[in-house]
């Protein structure tokens, strides 16, 4: 089966978005949660009342990345998604928190520096794929966690728009 291609072009962009992340929402996977994807953006969300919990973080300190993987070969195409996070501070709380997030299997919206929100593992979630937990060596070194999620899908992350009155966005305690 041949696939139709319908290709608009594309100008060369406004220099006027900056890179990083600013902000994580995150909750467990359902599959159930998101409805269709409408010009690789999430219509709406699809089951009432998701709820997503925010986790801050310091700037400069978190990426987003989606390499494509095809195989000519094979006739395949898919998007990895690697979300690196590190959060300063290591309090007994935030350890089993983070401990419980590790061992789940996740959705995660990816809010960037420009307030694009992406949706990380849409149709087969995100999972935990590598960390550390440190205290650094010298005084000016990183106390807290470094995270690595990483999911596998089919297309690029859809945007999230988030005015949808269906996705209560929880800011993190």
């Amino acid at each position: 089966m041949a696939c139709t291609l319908t290709i608009n072009g594309r100008a060369f962009p406004c220099k006027d978005k900056i890179g990083g992340i600013k902000r994580v929402w995150i909750k467990q996977f359902d599959a159930a949660d998101w409805g269709s994807i409408t010009n690789g953006q999430i219509a709406a969300a699809s089951s009432a009342a998701i709820t997503v919990f925010g986790f801050e973080l310091t700037k400069n300190s978190g990426s987003f990345q989606q390499t494509v993987t095809a195989s000519v070969e094979n006739g395949t195409v898919f998007y990895s998604q690697v979300l690196e996070l590190s959060m300063p501070n290591i309090v007994a709380a935030d350890n089993v928190e983070i401990a419980d997030l590790l061992k789940n299997r996740l959705c995660v919206i990816v809010q960037d520096n420009n307030d694009n929100y992406f949706l990380m593992g849409h149709t087969t979630g995100a999972e935990a794929t590598g960390g550390t937990v440190g205290t650094g060596t010298a005084k000016g070194d990183l106390n807290g966690y470094q995270i690595q999620l990483t999911a596998e899908e089919a297309i690029p992350a859809p945007f999230v728009d988030p005015a949808d009155s269906e996705i209560t966005f929880t800011p993190g305690s």
